[in-house]
C-alpha cells in the first residue's frame, strides 16, 4: 500500500500533469501569453493554505487562471479557469482536490452569454451530452447555490487514484470542446463587447456578495474588497479586459 507520503508527491505530479497538459492543449491552438502576478496575489495564504497562482491571455479569447496548493498536508488542489470576453462563450472553470488516495474534481460550464445564438447552444449541447459519459467515475455530492440556474454544465466525480488518468481525460475532452465551441462562435465587438465584459463582472461581484464555496474562505481570509482586487486583476482578469481601457 502507498505511504500518504508517496501519495503526496503522486498528487502534485497528477496537479503538474493537467496543468501542463491544458496550456499545451492551448498553445497549439492560440497565442498564449503568461502575465506577471503583482506580488500580493502571487502566492496568498487562505487558512494557512498558500497557494501559487500564474495568470496567462489567450489571444482572442481571455483570462486563462492557473491556481495550485501542493505544500500542504491535505486536499492537494489546481484550478485552471477560462473567462473569455471576446467571443459570446460561456466560463470554463475546473478544480482537482486530492486527499491522499481520496480525490474529488469539478468541472463548471458557466453561462455568461449575451445572447443564445446556434454557436453557443450547440456548444453547451455538446458539452452536456460529455458531461453525461463519466457514469463508472462515482459522482461527488454538490451542494444548492445561487448560481445553479446559470450552470448548464456540471461534471462531479470522486474517481478512485487508479482512475486519475480518466480524470485527466475528462478534463482534456472537456477543454477541447471548449475550444471547438471558440473556434465555431464569431468575434463580439461594439455593446454586445461591452454586455459580455459586464456579465463577467456581475458574475464575479456576485461570487463575493451572494457567496460561493471558495470564495467564502477567500473572504474569511484576506476580506471581501481584496478578493475583489484579486478577481479583478487576476483570477478573472476583468481590469485587463474592460473594453473602455484597452
Amino acid at each position: 500500500m502507498m505511504s500518504v507520503e508517496n501519495y503526496h508527491d503522486l498528487n502534485n505530479r497528477r496537479i503538474d500533469e493537467r496543468l501542463e497538459a491544458g496550456v499545451a492543449f492551448l498553445r497549439e491552438r492560440y497565442a498564449v501569453t503568461e502575465r506577471a502576478v503583482a506580488p500580493e496575489f502571487a502566492n496568498p495564504n487562505v487558512g494557512g493554505r498558500p497557494n501559487h497562482v500564474r495568470q496567462f491571455d489567450i489571444e482572442g479569447v481571455g483570462n486563462l487562471l492557473m491556481m495550485t496548493a501542493k505544500d500542504v498536508e491535505s486536499n492537494q488542489l489546481s484550478s485552471f479557469v477560462i473567462m473569455p470576453y471576446f467571443k459570446n462563450l460561456p466560463l470554463f472553470s475546473t478544480d482537482y482536490v486530492y486527499n491522499g488516495d481520496k480525490r474529488f474534481f469539478l468541472i463548471e460550464i458557466y453561462d455568461l452569454s449575451v445572447n443564445h445564438d446556434e454557436a453557443f447552444d450547440a456548444g453547451i449541447g455538446s458539452l452536456a451530452q460529455f458531461a453525461r459519459e463519466w457514469d463508472e467515475m462515482p459522482a461527488f455530492p454538490t451542494q444548492p447555490r445561487w448560481y445553479d440556474d446559470i450552470r448548464p454544465v456540471c461534471i462531479a466525480k470522486a474517481p478512485s487514484a487508479e482512475q486519475d488518468g480518466r480524470a485527466l481525460d475528462c478534463f482534456l475532452g472537456a477543454l477541447r470542446l471548449f475550444a471547438e465551441m471558440e473556434q465555431g462562435s464569431p468575434a463580439l465587438a461594439g455593446e454586445a463587447l461591452e454586455r459580455k465584459w459586464r456579465r463577467n463582472k456581475d458574475y464575479s461581484d456576485g461570487l463575493i456578495d451572494e457567496g460561493g464555496v471558495s470564495t467564502d474562505l477567500w473572504t474569511a481570509a484576506l476580506g471581501a474588497e481584496n478578493v475583489r482586487r484579486f478577481f479583478d486583476e487576476v483570477f478573472f482578469g476583468h481590469a485587463r479586459y474592460e473594453p473602455t481601457t484597452r
